[in-house]
């Protein structure tokens, strides 16, 4: 069950979204939007819905259920002080959902991330750089494959600027395969072992498979970064039993599959009800809350219309009370909406960091590390000024 806060760009927006999901008109015209908040809760039984409804029912606040979709919904309009009087009805644990969950989108400050290499804090962007180990991966396959080429890469991504260097042994890019353990042990090792004595910032390892982040967290690596959301039991066993951070991203199926038969009801609320519902598995079976860092997943699972819906309403994420990791860089969205091949995607690519950041990213993905750098250090010289 989550809880997200909807913002509306316009009126119209709102009502089409409403139309498109079954809710019935709550609200007349554009006026009347002015000073509402408005929160959507999902993915819970109907027991507990009816008794917020109820809830809010009673303090002469509006609720409209959508029973019409995948996703059970209850939206929930009304000016602060309604929110205010609903924190209050303790009996109700949506309600103390709801609570926290106005607390998270509306904080100005995100929980810090303790490593082995020190704490994490976000008051700026991170910039997380991509290496790819790898003969395969979309966008630079091949290019720092061989290990003299992927270690110079890593120091140069940390004299560009980097906050995070990301080392992956094995191509997600769409109906790719998976390699071995063994495979992808071969690729990542002998990189690790070259830069981890002399790095001074955090690397992440990009894997799916517990054995391959062990073995790099052993090797002192500090972060891993898993695109398939802790779905592999034994990797969730490994993130709890080494206390170390997770990203845990959302991903529709597999990377052979993830780009057939694509729906959602509405991709903003489904992938934060699947994340969601990833976290509290992987808490349930002792992964440390604020060990854990999301990722919306662009690309994996979504057609162009989906990613460029999640990164316009990134902000709704913060909702989920945890850092949020994006990586737009260079994808096939950005090639469709310019008609761009991967070689000519940095605008592309640095226009879709700006909204990511703009709109509440914590850590952005990139291969194009001193544009993106140069790019996040603006936005906070304008975003800070007063």
């Amino acid at each position: 069950m989550i809880a997200r806060v909807r913002c509306y760009q316009s009126f119209e927006e709102a009502t089409e979204e409403w139309c498109r999901l079954g809710i019935d008109r709550v609200i007349d015209d554009a006026p009347q939007m002015l000073g509402m908040i408005i929160v959507f809760v999902e993915g819970a039984g109907d027991g507990m819905l009816d008794d917020l409804e109820t809830a809010v029912s009673g303090l002469k606040g509006v609720a409209s259920r959508c029973d019409s979709s995948n996703t059970k919904r209850l939206m929930i309009v009304g000016r602060p002080e309604l929110f205010s009087r609903l924190s209050r009805r303790r009996s109700y644990p949506a309600a103390n959902l709801v609570s926290s969950t106005l607390k998270n989108h509306f904080s100005v400050r995100t929980e810090d991330i303790d490593t082995t290499l020190g704490t994490m804090t976000f008051e700026r962007t991170k910039v997380m750089g991509v290496l790819n180990v790898t003969p395969d991966s979309f966008s630079d396959g091949g290019v720092f494959f061989k290990k003299d080429n992927a270690v110079r890469r890593a120091f140069e991504i940390v004299d560009q600027g980097a906050d995070i260097v990301d080392i992956g042994g094995e191509s997600t890019r769409p109906f790719s395969d998976p390699v071995t353990e063994e495979v992808e042990l071969e690729r990542i090792v002998p990189v690790l072992e070259e830069i981890l004595p002399s790095i001074n910032i955090p690397v992440s390892i990009d894997t799916r498979k517990s054995t391959v982040a062990r073995r790099a967290i052993e090797l002192g690596a500090h972060i891993i970064n898993d695109v398939s959301g802790l779905r592999d039991p034994r990797m969730i066993e490994t993130v709890a039993e080494l206390e170390v951070p997770v990203v845990l991203m959302h991903m529709l199926g597999e990377p052979k599959t993830m780009q057939v038969d694509i729906r959602y009801d509405d991709v903003v609320g489904d992938v934060m009800l699947s994340v969601a519902e990833r976290m509290g598995e992987a808490i349930d079976k002792g992964v440390k809350e604020e060990k854990i860092m999301i990722d919306p997943g662009i690309g994996f699972g979504k057609e162009k219309m989906h990613n460029l819906e999640i990164i316009r309403r990134l902000r709704e994420f913060r909702s989920l009370g945890r850092p949020i990791v994006i990586g737009p860089s260079r994808k096939a969205f950005i090639g469709k909406v310019l008609g761009s091949p991967n070689d000519g995607r940095l605008e592309g690519t640095l226009a879709a960091v700006a909204a990511s950041v703009m709109n509440g990213a914590n850590i952005v993905r990139v291969h194009d590390v001193k544009e993106a750098v140069r790019l996040c250090r603006m936005l906070e010289a304008i975003r800070s000024w007063k």
